[in-house]
């Protein structure tokens, strides 16, 4: 059931019209001396003339993890052991040894290996230990983490500044 309310309804019919296409013309719209331009413009669209391709200016590709730190930046399958048996870990808290050195030369700091998951012993054991970056403040950073800011696309420029944040908020 449709409601029609009287005083939206149109009184007057809306008007219909036929579409004729446009003969194609014969003659160029551009003038003769212009067919030398090698510059594109919105005329060629009609007049038939082609223009060759312009290559596009290189872009600057984002930097990624394996162009930084080397084809591995990341222990392959990083694992722990528990009570309930073993579990993996998520491989970007584990940088190897490679790509911490990388990160403490663009940092300032020092590699120290540590079990940044199970520190005090206990149930629970790492079955690798962390390579951690040590800076000049004592403070710690996980290279692993620095290295997965590469595997997003970013510009290096933006790279610098998520890794100058994660030194300050360190």
């Amino acid at each position: 059931m449709v409601h029609v309310i009287p005083s939206l309804r149109s009184t007057v019919p809306p008007v219909r019209t036929t579409h004729t296409p446009a003969r194609p013309s014969t003659t160029s719209s551009t003038p003769a001396s212009d067919t030398t331009s090698a510059a594109p413009d919105f005329r060629a669209l009609f007049s038939g003339k082609t223009y060759p391709a312009v290559d596009p200016p290189p872009l600057n590709p984002a930097p990624t993890a394996e162009s930084v730190f080397g084809p591995n930046p990341w222990i392959a399958n990083p694992t722990g052991m528990g009570p309930g048996g073993s579990y993996s870990y998520n491989p970007f808290y584990f940088a190897t040894a490679q790509t911490a050195a990388t990160v403490a030369q663009m940092v300032g700091g020092t590699v120290v290996q540590a079990n940044t998951f199970t520190p005090n012993g206990g149930a629970f054991v790492q079955q690798q230990p962390s390579w951690m970056v040590q800076l000049p403040d004592g403070r710690m950073i996980n290279p692993g983490l620095v290295a997965s800011f590469y595997t997003h696309g970013y510009s290096q420029s933006y790279v610098d500044q998520m890794v100058a944040s994660e030194v300050k908020n360190a």
